[in-house]
């Protein structure tokens, strides 16, 4: 009888989650888990045992019970049981026919302490594991952390992928397996607390950095090899959490393509460049068998998605100095130039010239005004307000977005703010923005996409130990206390201009 793998969702639903429920077929052995509180350990091992037995192939459940025999006890003694068993049932479900990975697993008994940590910590960090049976060498009690703060150590792990001998599809496989892997180290250096949540956002950055370089030299050498062409002259600027080398292990790739654009056919150049980059992107974000690496956001180029993929120089600079919102003005004070090339002295004085370029206090209060009268409505429609978590922080009320703007008004000493207030301030808002930062963080590794009204208790527990607060009840306090009144100082800013443009009139 063939094994049937089930539909079974990433993280534990709740006992009470009925819709859940009814979305995968066989509820049994999970409803089991959920009160499992009640199952001893011999009963816990003999309920995985029963649920794969008469399954799949006799060699195969020779291993599986000796891997059950081993890692549940494991799982009984952490005060997360629930957790460790569901993603314990999850991960075998996912590896159930991968005979390799199995045997391998059954011969290496020391990497199983650290596999029920991953357990613990996540479902997505428990999807990175079964992606790969390399994964378990990082596993290793004994693996050293080679995690040094230095981007050579990915360059040179990335650079073993030989771009010029394999066709594209097995090319693109090897990067996101490569890339994989050097991600999962990353993280399961934070889980074991091999580095704080600060080095592996600077970690997270420098692996991005390393990755982009090899996909660009990928791109390159197709466009080179194509139209025989190497005098290339172009800037690839990144905005937000990449140029600023703070990103989470989900962070996605703001880029932005420059070109010189001059003394040259507009058509047959705009033609290569529109190429190069979408080679970079395609390299950077398709989704392959092997998933995907990062998502690539272009919006940020002149005129949005109306605008062309790439832009030439002139334009760029038109643009922004004329017709950019205030919003686009805001956002190129994070930018970054993130390829070599000799046109990049050129475009390096075009930002520092259009980041010094005056952005109205009133103008910005307006668009702050107007972006909370539209954040609820799409089309002229009324949408139905969800449910805010504890734990969201970016795209909520006195979260990250406002401390952004909150920054700007203070650090430009606006006159819209008690002038006497600014320090303090400014030193308020660098502490809740650490705070959302490390949080956002946490989610991320969490969570990929839907996320459950709750954190596991390992994380929770290292946002704990790195944001200094006692519990998880301080800890949401000093959360919501934070957006309520970075939310507070905001709504008087934006109060403050409304008042003065009608003394004005």
């Amino acid at each position: 009888m063939l094994y049937k793998k089930l539909h079974i969702p990433i993280n534990l639903p709740l006992a009470q989650d009925k819709e859940s429920e009814s979305n995968h077929s066989n509820l049994e052995i999970i409803r089991k888990i959920q009160d499992s509180d009640k199952l001893k350990l011999s009963s816990t091992i003999d309920l995985f045992k029963n649920y794969f037995n008469n399954k799949i192939s006799k060699v195969i459940i020779t291993n599986l019970y000796f891997f059950f025999e081993e890692i549940i006890p494991i799982v009984h003694q952490s005060k997360q049981k629930k957790e460790g068993l569901y993603q314990l049932l999850r991960f075998t479900n996912e590896i159930i026919f991968n005979f390799p990975y199995i045997e391998t697993l059954s011969k290496n008994k020391i990497v199983y302490k650290n596999l029920v940590k991953v357990f613990l910590f996540s479902g997505y960090v428990t999807s990175l594991v079964k992606e790969d049976v390399k994964t378990l060498e990082i596993l290793q009690p004994d693996f050293a952390i080679r995690l040094n703060g230095n981007i050579t150590y990915y360059k040179n792990y990335l650079d073993r992928i030989s771009i010029n001998n394999l066709d594209e599809e097995v090319l693109l496989d090897t990067l996101r397996q490569s890339h994989r892997l050097l991600k999962f180290q990353i993280i399961f250096a934070l889980i074991n607390h091999e580095i704080n949540i600060d080095r592996a956002s600077q970690e997270f950055s420098l692996l991005a950095q390393a990755t982009f370089d090899t996909s660009l030299k990928i791109a390159e050498s197709r466009i080179i090899k194509k139209y025989k062409i190497d005098n290339l002259s172009y800037s690839i600027v990144a905005y937000g959490r990449f140029a600023t080398l703070s990103m989470t292990a989900n962070s996605d790739l703001d880029l932005v393509f420059i070109y010189d654009g001059k003394n040259s056919n507009n058509n047959s150049t705009q033609k290569v460049y529109i190429e190069l980059f979408r080679q970079l992107i395609r390299t950077l974000s398709s989704k392959t068998t092997e998933g995907l690496m990062y998502e690539v956001d272009t919006k940020l180029r002149p005129s949005g998605k109306e605008g062309p993929v790439v832009c030439t120089y002139d334009n760029f600079k038109k643009y922004h100095q004329e017709n950019s919102f205030c919003w686009e003005k805001l956002a190129l004070k994070k930018t970054r130039i993130i390829n070599e090339n000799n046109f990049n002295a050129k475009t390096s004085k075009l930002l520092e010239k259009l980041k010094t370029i005056n952005i109205s206090d009133k103008e910005i209060a307006h668009e702050i005004a107007m972006m909370r009268t539209n954040v609820n409505q799409t089309n002229g429609h009324v949408v139905k307000k969800r449910s805010i978590k504890w734990f969201e922080t970016k795209y909520v009320g006195g979260g990250q977005r406002d401390i952004e703007f909150l920054n700007f008004f203070y650090q430009n000493k606006s006159y819209l703010i008690e002038k006497l207030e600014v320090s303090k301030k400014l030193i308020l808002f660098k502490k809740i923005e650490s705070l959302y930062f490390k949080i956002d963080q946490v989610v991320n590794i969490c969570f990929l996409e839907n996320k459950q009204d709750y954190l596991p208790k390992q994380a929770v527990d290292l946002l704990i130990k790195e944001t200094i607060t006692r519990d998880l009840g301080s800890l949401k306090a000093y959360v919501n206390q934070s957006k309520v009144e970075i939310f507070k100082i905001l709504n008087y800013i934006i109060d403050s201009n409304k008042t003065t443009s009608v003394n004005q009139s």
